[in-house]
């Protein structure tokens, strides 16, 4: 277990100061026993394991495995093993421990040759140790479900040392007793005291002692030594509990933190069949105190307890100590100190409330009566209807460097000149660890502090209303992780899983693909902090609504591993999910309900009828469409006509955070035609412009995968499947990306500024590789029509009326004499037609110059008889300077070096291919220096 210092206590039994210099210490005994009792670095020990103790997981277990390693000068937290000994869930004869039966086990070793020689010039603080089963499935901990400690001694100093309780502090019930066992490295006179009165005395290293609980309350153990004339001391406690209060609280109060007023408040933990429970924290010192003793509700439910006389505006640590072991901070706050994690927040989270290290262990809780409020900007904001959503998912560790809501504040001119009018943020709750995805939840009201501040969060979403664009929470209620104090609550350590009686988790999952430990939706507990959580979020933070993660797990229907029986037509999952929208609709009519479901489309339909919209994956299809294959390229069902819903609830996309990205399998798999490759990187933009025009235009709800816009091209494989991905805002300096982001804006303006594109009269004909949609509005009429073949087709269009019709992005006009008409296409060539001129969209290249960190010049420009580029490098590396012509396809090379150096390179171009001049024109000159590029416009005359 870890220890506590107690300066405070043993400044208040009257210690003098000097002997405050020694570090007082709990060590596991119980637990561990080591000898010899006060090792040092370049000892040999000997740890016998009593597997019954602790958290007493690996109780008839055998064998048992030791997984060490050490606490040291350089840890960067009290958490930070070095030099760590054990692979983990194989049988590794090096931390094998000797079977002596009777739940012991036992290794021996030298200590610094075992932890790879620990070099000299290392001070090594703490033994450091968790025993696990071979599989590495069943750990054993200390009571508390921590790892488990034991100091080294620097091998001079006098110091005592606790061998018992194993636990501190220690609880105990009136008439039992707790035994004291005390130890020093040298002989010397040593005494035990009981609230200041002498009980044991001797000369030796090792006093002990047994204190009977006689009376309620804090009583005080403390042990002296004498040694070469100087007195020195220290002390811990043992609690005597006294009888429950039983009765109910004020009316209203729910689990959580219930504010009574500017300095009071509730505590209220739901948590049936536990004995007794303290809460602990800043306004008790971290100690067990009479008056800290929580009441429990007639039900036996609900433990509370009223704590009076706190500051305004302050902020409290705490936690609850639930059957003397558990300490477990509150699964309602809505923030939590992390030590393991806040330490690398950086700057982030600036003034972060210090942990309280030394007094406790774990993530505690925070409360702050009289929290400033925050001032809304943007209190008339009208959501977007549900048909008319251009959602942008986006993570935000993956999107700006800073990972933090501040910074993407900035970029939100960005989106809004994309068209986006919603954002829909990876789930911001806390999650375990700092760099996630953020499926992990631990706390459900809690923003994690790795994006910014609570005041941060708010602020973004009130800048994205002031915007017009609405902002969606990826909810995560399928599963929470181990750190969430409601599994912990109920745990069961033999299986390292929830127990049986845990009132909101299965033990096991019941459908597949499931992560972390599964809500029993049926549950009332569970259903009570459903609400709570759905709630909270859009009324506290002003989220416009929820994509539910995994929401076709929301059963208690077990399917096992057959992931077919889980997709199917599930009615007691259909309900669970009708009664949370429902709830939440009591609260707001308009707020947005996404699943992600992927369920039998029986099921799907009757959701969408009801009211909800549902993930419609599409990347296969588009994805395929885009590469240029012949096969898998039908996409209708991205229509919710398609599927026979009655409204357009299909979230459509191409791409989201579980799929490769579109523009790597261009560039890797994309197939090629007569004088035209997928795979060249100009050709495969110019891809996802087509799939663009074929997505967008499709009446309903559709959604963008962050960067999608410019063709990101990090496989999703990069650095491990949830890893951090490279960010991208240099993409915006290339030529052909910037034309993808400038056709997708000028799509999606078309499809806000024209009521056709949310007409329910269309149809799709996208079967073939000449794809066609027909749109039908009193408005306005609108044809679809694109080659996604690799060469060129003619390709038949259906108008739906003759007339004059007008191309959306050449301003070209057609003359339709009859409705049937057949028109040639070159690969990959787009159009799109009405019957009403319309304003023709810039997506024409810039001629503006890029601005990167490297520097190229271009002159003269225009060019007559030739052309010389300055290249400045500033960092060595790979470079190539290509010439294009305004397809994209490469027509000369002037530069193309493995590795060059730092500095200014020249290449001249005397405008001549094969010896034949170029024609007068456009053309575009690209350089490629590492993982930059840019590319410049070129006119020769």
């Amino acid at each position: 277990m870890k220890y506590f210092r107690l300066l405070a206590d043993r400044v208040r039994n009257g210690l003098p100061l000097a002997a405050l210099t020694l570090m007082p210490v709990l060590v596991s005994a119980q637990i561990l026993d080591i000898s010899p009792v006060f090792p040092t670095v370049d000892d040999s020990i000997t740890v016998i394991y009593d597997a019954t103790q602790g958290n007493a997981a690996l109780t008839g277990v055998a064998p048992v495995y030791a997984h060490t390693g050490v606490i040291t000068n350089q840890s960067t937290s009290p958490s930070d093993w070095k030099y760590v000994q054990g692979n983990w869930g194989t049988a590794d004869p090096r931390v094998l421990m000797e079977n002596l039966g009777n739940n012991r086990h036992k290794i021996s070793y030298r200590i610094r040759s075992y932890y790879n020689n620990i070099p000299t010039n290392v001070n090594v603080l703490q033994l450091a140790y968790v025993f696990r089963n071979q599989a590495g499935t069943v750990v054993g901990r200390d009571p508390a479900g921590a790892d488990i400690y034991y100091p080294l001694w620097d091998g001079s100093t006098y110091e005592i040392r606790f061998l018992k309780p194993v636990s501190q502090p220690t609880l105990i019930s009136l008439g039992e007793t707790v035994d004291i066992r005390a130890a020093v490295p040298f002989a010397s006179g040593l005494e035990i005291l009981e609230d200041g009165a002498v009980q044991a005395s001797l000369t030796g290293t090792e006093i002990n002692y047994t204190a009977t609980g006689t009376s309620p309350g804090k009583h005080w153990i403390k042990v002296r030594g004498t040694y070469n004339g100087q007195t020195y001391a220290d002390s811990v406690y043992y609690v005597v509990r006294g009888p429950v209060s039983q009765q109910d609280p004020p009316a209203n109060i729910r689990p959580g933190i219930n504010y009574l007023n500017d300095s009071t408040v509730i505590l209220a933990l739901y948590a049936p069949r536990k004995e007794f429970v303290y809460v602990l924290g800043d306004f008790n010192a971290w100690q067990i105190e009479g008056e800290y003793y929580m009441s429990r509700s007639l039900d036996s439910t609900l433990w509370w307890l009223q704590v009076p006389g706190l500051t305004p505006g302050q902020e409290y640590a705490f936690q609850y100590l639930i059957d003397g072991t558990l300490r477990l901070a509150d699964a309602y706050a809505d923030k939590v100190l992390d030590p393991g994690n806040d330490p690398f927040l950086g700057t982030v989270y600036p003034g972060l409330k210090p942990y309280p290290t030394g007094l406790t262990t774990g993530i505690v809780s925070v409360l702050q009566p009289a929290k400033p409020a925050y001032t809304w900007q943007h209190t008339t904001f009208q959501r977007p209807a549900n048909g008319d959503l251009i959602i942008y998912e986006l993570h935000i560790r993956d999107f700006v460097a800073r990972h933090d809501y501040k910074t993407v504040i900035d970029t939100l001119d960005y989106l809004q000149r994309l068209g986006v009018n919603a954002i829909e943020l990876m789930p911001v709750m806390e999650f375990e660890g700092n760099n996630s995805w953020g499926y992990n939840p631990s706390f459900f009201f809690a923003p994690d502090k790795y994006y910014g501040t609570a005041t941060d969060l708010k602020a973004f979403i009130d800048s994205c209303h002031g915007r017009g664009i609405a902002v969606i929470l990826d909810m995560v209620l399928n599963h929470a992780f181990s750190q969430c104090p409601l599994t912990r609550l109920y745990w069961d350590d033999a299986n390292s899983r929830p127990s049986a009686d845990n009132p909101w988790f299965n033990p096991e999952a019941t459908h597949p693909f499931s992560v972390g430990y599964d809500f029993n939706h049926e549950s009332a507990q569970t259903k009570t902090f459903v609400d709570r959580v759905l709630a909270y979020w859009v009324q506290e933070y002003h989220f416009d609504g929820y994509r539910m993660d995994l929401s076709k797990g929301f059963t208690q229907v077990n399917s096992g591993t057959n992931v077919g029986q889980w997709g199917q037509y599930d009615a007691s999952r259909i309900a669970l999910l009708k009664r949370m929208y429902d709830q939440l609709k009591t609260l707001d009519p308009t707020v947005y309900f996404i699943l992600e479901h992927f369920a039998d489309n029986t099921e799907e339909k009757e959701l969408a009828n009801y009211g909800m919209m549902l993930w419609g994956n599409m990347h296969g299809n588009y994805g395929e469409a885009a590469k240029g294959n012949t096969s898998n390229t039908n996409f209708q069902w991205v229509s919710y006509k398609n599927r026979g819903w009655n409204f357009p609830h299909v979230v459509g996309y191409m791409e989201s955070h579980d799929e490769e990205r579109l523009m790597f399998q261009n560039l890797n798999q994309g197939f090629s035609g007569p004088g035209y490759n997928v795979r060249d990187l100009s050709t495969a933009l110019a891809r996802m412009e087509l799939v663009g025009a074929f997505f967008f235009t499709v009446p309903g709800p559709k959604m963008i995968w962050q960067f999608g816009e410019l063709g990101y091209d990090v496989s999703i494989n990069f650095n491990g499947r949830t890893g951090e991905k490279p960010i991208r805002w240099n993409y915006q300096s290339d030529f052909f990306r910037d034309k993808l982001y400038r056709v997708w804006s000028a799509l999606l303006q078309l499809r806000a500024e024209e009521p056709v594109f949310r007409t329910s009269s269309f149809s799709m004909d996208v079967g073939g590789l000449v794809k066609r949609i027909i749109l039908t509005d009193t408005s306005m009429n609108a044809v679809v029509c694109g080659n996604f073949d690799v060469a060129a087709r003619n390709g038949a269009v259906n108008f739906p009326a003759t007339g004059r019709w007008y191309e959306y992005f050449s301003g070209d006009s057609l003359e339709v004499p009859t409705t049937n008409m057949t028109l040639p296409f070159a690969a990959g060539e787009y159009r799109i037609y009405t019957d009403e001129r319309l304003t023709t969209p810039d997506v024409s290249l810039a001629a503006g110059d890029p601005v990167l960190p490297l520097a190229i010049r271009l002159y003269p420009n225009p060019a007559v008889s030739s052309v010389q580029l300055d290249l400045d490098l500033e960092a060595a590396g790979p470079a190539r300077v290509t010439v294009l012509d305004m397809q994209g396809r490469t027509l000369e090379t002037l530069l193309d070096d493995a590795h060059l150096l730092p500095g200014t390179y020249t290449a001249t171009w005397d405008l001549l291919i094969g010896g034949q001049r170029v024609v007068p024109g456009y053309y575009l000159v690209r350089v490629q220096a590492g993982e930059r590029e840019m590319t410049r416009l070129l006119e020769i005359q």
